[in-house]
C-alpha cells in the first residue's frame, strides 16, 4: 500500500460516522439512503462520507438508476492492519527496553521479572 493510499485509508477511518458505515457494511451492502437514515444525516452528507471511504479504498459504490449501493472492498483494511502490526512491534520493543531501563541496572543484571 502506497503512503498516499495508506493516508487516505487512515483518514477515512478517523471519523466515527465513517467507522459506523464500515461496521454496517460488514453486515452486507446498503444503499446511501439507508446509511443516511442510520447516521441520521442527509443523503448529501452521507455521500461525503462515502466519498472519503471510497478514496481510502475501503468501499465501492454502484449506481443503478437513482439508487447508489455501497459495499466493502475485500481486503480494504489490509494495508492499515499491516502497517499497524509493524508499528506495534516497534513500540513493543521500545517500551520493553524502557521498562527495563526503569527497573535499573541491578534488576537487569539479576534477571528480575518485568513489573
Amino acid at each position: 500500500m502506497s503512503p498516499s493510499t495508506l493516508d487516505a485509508a487512515a483518514s477515512a477511518i478517523a471519523s466515527e460516522p465513517r467507522r459506523r458505515v464500515l461496521e454496517r457494511l460488514a453486515q452486507g451492502d446498503a444503499t446511501v439512503t439507508a446509511l443516511a437514515g442510520m447516521l441520521e444525516v442527509s443523503v448529501p452528507a452521507t455521500l461525503k462520507h462515502v466519498d472519503r471511504l471510497t478514496e481510502g479504498g475501503l468501499i465501492r459504490r454502484e449506481k443503478v438508476g437513482r439508487v447508489v449501493t455501497v459495499s466493502l472492498v475485500p481486503g480494504g483494511l489490509d494495508g492499515l492492519v499491516e502497517w499497524a502490526g509493524r508499528t506495534r512491534l516497534f513500540w513493543d520493543n521500545h517500551l520493553d527496553r524502557y521498562a527495563s531501563h526503569l527497573r535499573g541496572p541491578a534488576a537487569r543484571s539479576e534477571g528480575a521479572p518485568p513489573t
